[in-house]
């Protein structure tokens, strides 16, 4: 297998300078939908990675006692709360003229599975044509058949299972074929996460080695998925924009945990974003 293993110039292929005329949403516009009565911070997670990678608004469409917890976390996050305890269908019309507005969708964080919520997830996934990050119990629940180029998946070892009716093997070399087989089968992007993650499109594949076993914490998913988000929104090979996203959280999660270590937070990685992003970006 021919694979790349990421470093820094990642960076500067995703994030180039910008034009001093630059105005709001120039540098894209997030749709977060996720939450629900028992996750309430997970899109939260979401859209405060997606602001500091570079994503200049989020909104998050979720049940209201979720919807109102996230509009806490920053004045910077908007918020449409829904008149339910979790998704349902019912909510695709008001999902749909939303997305019309924006650049990138990202689904899953927090939604927990059931029938109304995967006929909601599959549903975006048929009739919503914008890019979009399928993620968490969305991907437990996507039809295979509705995957496509305009996806980026993000899965853990168990969620890649469960859609794939496939384990990930822990042998990096097999673990890599996997991936690769899967993307080019489906014709999407796959990011599998991991100790390694492996990033692949069925054509390009990056390996990512930035991670830290302190990266155990709840959360970490989400802040990758917010980071993608960011990272498509500079109208990237979404490939490129999920490898980078990546490196990006790895690198931030690692950094925060060289002085946190059993303290590290997902807050504690977020705060690092900036910092990672910055540290290699043009000059």
């Amino acid at each position: 297998m021919i694979y790349t293993t990421l470093n820094e110039k990642i960076i500067k292929t995703i994030y180039k300078k910008r034009d001093n005329w630059s105005h709001k949403g120039d540098f894209g516009k997030v749709l977060i939908i996720g939450g629900s009565d028992v996750y309430t911070g997970s899109p939260a997670i979401v859209a405060l990675s997606s602001i500091r990678a570079g994503a200049d608004l989020t909104k998050i469409i979720a049940p209201k006692r979720a919807a109102d917890i996230c509009a806490g976390f920053s004045p910077e996050i908007i918020t449409i709360a829904l008149d339910s305890d979790k998704l349902t269908s019912s909510a695709f019309q008001v999902i749909k003229e939303e997305a019309e507005k924006y650049d990138v969708i990202v689904i899953g964080n927090g939604i927990e599975t059931g029938y109304e919520q995967s006929l909601l997830v599959n549903k975006i996934l048929k009739e919503i044509n914008k890019k979009i990050i399928v993620d968490a119990d969305a991907i437990k629940m996507a039809d295979l058949s509705l995957l496509g180029k305009n996806m980026i998946l993000t899965p853990n070892s168990n969620e890649f299972n469960v859609l794939f009716k496939e384990e990930p093997s822990k042998d990096l070399e097999k673990r890599i074929k996997q991936v690769y087989e899967k993307a080019r089968q489906f014709n999407t992007t796959i990011l599998l996460k991991g100790h390694v993650d492996v990033i692949s499109n069925g054509e390009k594949t990056f390996i990512n080695k930035t991670n830290s076993v302190y990266m155990t914490k709840g959360g970490t998913g989400d802040s990758l998925a917010g980071i993608c988000s960011a990272a498509v929104c500079q109208d990237n090979d979404l490939a490129e924009a999920a490898a980078a996203a990546a490196f990006i959280n790895g690198y931030s999660g690692r950094t925060a945990a060289k002085s946190e270590r059993e303290s590290f937070s997902t807050m504690h990685l977020i705060d690092n974003i900036e910092k990672t992003i910055n540290k290699w970006r043009y000059q």
